[in-house]
């Protein structure tokens, strides 16, 4: 998000003291006016568009954990004119893309964002013994007979070879 989008939203003194790390003095405030036009709030607006990004901002800001159902938020690795959620709405997630757009309720003020949904890596599944064929079978029992066992030790034997 550029800086003059995010001074819009959340007013000079906020963006000078979050993304600067400086104290908002009438100094700084006054550069920072000439810089990015006179039209900028000092403090936070009232009302200001509001967008996904919110809440990845926000998180910044307030250092609050932006909740999101079943997510993990890779807002901040996306362009600012990411589709919108009204068009989402209006072509269905199957035109945009299918199952990998996904209209997510964020705790954050009630308001809807949009996100990748992100992978999480594949669970291993546990690596299976390499199977045993009739033939090996046999074969172990043959050898198992010539060292003169008896039928039931045979049986049990090959019985652990299957586990």
């Amino acid at each position: 998000m550029r800086a003059k989008e995010r001074i819009k939203r959340y007013g000079l003194k906020k963006y000078i003291e979050v993304c600067l790390h400086k104290e908002p003095t009438p100094e700084l405030i006054r550069k920072y006016q000439e810089k990015y036009g006179k039209d900028i709030p000092i403090e936070r607006p009232v009302r200001y568009y509001q967008s996904r990004w919110d809440a990845v901002f926000e998180e910044e800001v307030t250092g609050e954990q932006v909740k999101l159902k079943n997510l993990w938020s890779k807002a901040h690795r996306e362009r600012d004119d990411e589709r919108d959620i009204d068009e989402v709405e209006q072509l269905g997630q199957g035109k945009l893309g299918g199952s990998n757009w996904h209209l997510v309720e964020a705790r954050y003020r009630g308001k809807r964002y949009i996100y990748h949904k992100e992978r999480p890596e594949k669970e291993r599944k546990p690596e299976h013994k390499p199977r045993v064929t009739a033939e090996e079978v046999a074969e172990i029992a043959k050898g198992l007979k010539m060292a003169g066992l008896s039928a039931e030790e045979i049986g049990r034997a090959i019985k652990e070879i299957l586990k």
